[in-house]
């Protein structure tokens, strides 16, 4: 069989998003609703300590820190939607290959990231609405917010001689992380809690890490670090990504409906 076929991947495509359809709305009313908590907790707090200016900047941080962990967790959600062995069942006999199924799966961190943004302009329009009808002269757009703290972070950064490195370094490493979630996905076998064991096996990572290097170098970054050593880091980092996928699709494909705690 081909491993892809755009029309057999749309058929897949339209079922699993009207079989996940009521996964994705609850998903996106949880988000608003927490959301919309968030900003009213912040302003209102700020408001009822008497603080001239409402902290918008500290729900400007969290949406950034929610978005950034959106894309870094986002492969351990493959399976949320799906409740137990009966629709891993029906997705290991659907007439479409292993590697349009796991493309699939993995697109539902694709999804849920523009939902995340929807619910986070519903939440802010919420917020604002609240204020503007209390009469708060205070009340403000926490995206305008957001964009400022961006900026701010941006400009800082860019003025750094090794903000190329810096960003790069950040961008590859953020990665990494993501790849890592999408192994840990198809490594463990539970559907609920394999986020949280794929960050354990990172913290261990990152203990060994330091355990091999006690001098923190592996931490250290400024001018001394040379060019071949960034870029002999960053190739094995690529390197490391391109393997966790690899394996997290070869794992996907060795799926078993009743197995072990791990699918090996």
């Amino acid at each position: 069989m081909i491993q892809f076929n755009i029309h057999r991947f749309g058929k897949l495509a339209r079922w699993s998003l009207t079989k996940d359809k009521r996964y994705y709305v609850k998903t996106f009313l949880q988000l608003l609703v927490i959301m919309l908590l968030i900003f009213l907790f912040f302003t209102e707090m700020e408001n009822t300590n008497s603080v001239p200016n409402p902290n918008y900047r500290a729900c400007s941080v969290i949406v950034f820190i929610a978005l950034t962990i959106q894309f870094l967790l986002g492969p351990a959600m493959m399976f949320y939607s799906m409740e137990g062995k009966h629709d891993m069942q029906t997705l290991m006999v659907l007439p479409a290959s292993n590697f349009e199924k796991y493309l699939m799966r993995y697109s539902t961190w694709l999804i849920l990231l523009p939902l995340l943004v929807v619910a986070f302009f519903g939440a802010d329009l919420l917020q604002y609405l609240y204020h503007l009808l209390l009469g708060h002269d205070y009340g403000r757009l926490v995206a305008s917010a957001l964009m400022d703290t961006l900026s701010e972070m941006f400009q800082k950064e860019i003025n750094s001689p090794n903000a190329p490195k810096f960003w790069t370094s950040f961008i590859v490493t953020g990665i990494w992380f993501h790849s890592v979630f999408a192994l840990g996905a198809t490594f463990f076998r539970s559907r609920k809690f394999n986020g949280v064991l794929s960050m354990l096996v990172i913290v261990l990572i990152g203990m060994l890490i330091l355990w091999l290097t006690p001098d923190n170098s592996a931490l250290q970054y400024g001018q001394e670090s040379t060019t071949l050593n960034f870029v002999l880091g960053n190739v094995i980092y690529i390197s490391l990504i391109l393997l966790n996928f690899w394996l997290s699709y070869r794992l996907f494909c060795r799926t078993q409906v009743i197995g072990k705690f791990v699918n090996l």
